[in-house]
């Protein structure tokens, strides 16, 4: 390709537009028809190989309108959340940009406190990212939000700074359900049914720490401090492997150091029969009690 052109993508970290460099319109032409560049947007290039990226399709929008925020999955991915799959290059954008193959532009006003810069895009915050997502993906993001250490606080402000869109009912729903923060399905339900049942003294994802100023030992997905007694909800994606298991008893070992007792249960177990699950822990509750010689709340 034209050393000029590779100039100009290197120094647009991958992308070209042409208003920007006049003088180049007629070496684009020629790369295009060549086939070693294509056209991301209207009058912005890529390298053909590269053009179909996230991050090049992200950073064209930038270069065709400063003022995008890139929102949704894209953004979620941005984010590092790779859970999500590889979506559209979803924007809230201004009227000069169309839909095209890989993008879909909404017109959207997006508060400047839920915006957050990247190198050559603007995406939405975490927790907007995460609210913006679940009428897609239902209260999952909001446990992976959780898991990912977004304050409940800043999802809740979230969604009340886009008040009067379609699906902030279910968001509200969601954010609701979510009052014991859950990192997983399994673990929202554990909580739904706890609460369901008038189960008290619990605390979910409890930090348990050695000493004063100590990093964290362990989170507990369902703790009962006064008794140190852990239950832990264990699901086949993260607890399968061997590496997995073999951090599980090394974790378990140091809570036992600590005074704790753990007990696992299988996530199919909590989802199956959320009752039985229900009953397992207050017979856990009952005999810890009795161990340690103290009422049971």
């Amino acid at each position: 390709m034209n050393p000029l052109l590779n100039e100009a993508l290197a120094a647009g970290r991958g992308i070209l537009a042409r208003r920007d460099h006049p003088e180049l319109a007629g070496p684009i032409d020629a790369a295009r028809r060549r086939g070693q560049l294509k056209s991301v947007l209207t009058g912005v290039y890529a390298q053909t190989d590269t053009a179909a990226r996230l991050d090049i399709r992200c950073r064209a929008v930038a270069v065709a309108d400063p003022d995008a925020v890139v929102a949704g999955s894209a953004a979620a991915l941005l984010h590092g959340w790779d859970e999500v799959d590889e979506p559209l290059v979803i924007c809230a954008a201004s009227n000069s940009l169309r839909d095209r193959i890989g993008f879909e532009f909404e017109r959207r006003t997006i508060p400047a406190r839920l915006v957050r810069r990247l190198p050559g895009v603007r995406i939405t915050s975490r927790a907007l990212t995460a609210v913006d997502l679940v009428p897609q993906l239902g209260s999952a993001i909001i446990d992976q939000a959780l898991r990912r250490k977004v304050p409940l606080d800043e999802l809740h402000q979230a969604l009340a700074l886009t008040p009067n869109r379609p699906g902030n009912r279910l968001r509200r729903e969601v954010l609701a359900d979510s009052r014991d923060r859950p990192w997983s399905p399994a673990e929202r339900a554990s909580h739904r049914a706890l609460r369901g049942h008038g189960v008290r003294g619990w605390v979910a994802n409890y930090a348990v720490i050695s000493a004063a100023a100590a990093p964290v030992t362990a989170y507990c997905d369902i703790a009962f401090p006064r008794l140190k007694l852990a239950i832990e909800i264990d699901g086949d994606a993260h607890h399968a492997s061997k590496a997995a298991n073999r951090r599980d008893r090394l974790r378990d070992q140091e809570l036992a150091r600590l005074g704790w007792q753990v007990v696992r249960v299988s996530a199919h177990c909590v989802m199956a029969d959320p009752d039985d699950f229900v009953a397992l822990v207050r017979d856990l509750v009952r005999v810890r009690a009795r161990q340690l010689g103290v009422p049971v709340e």
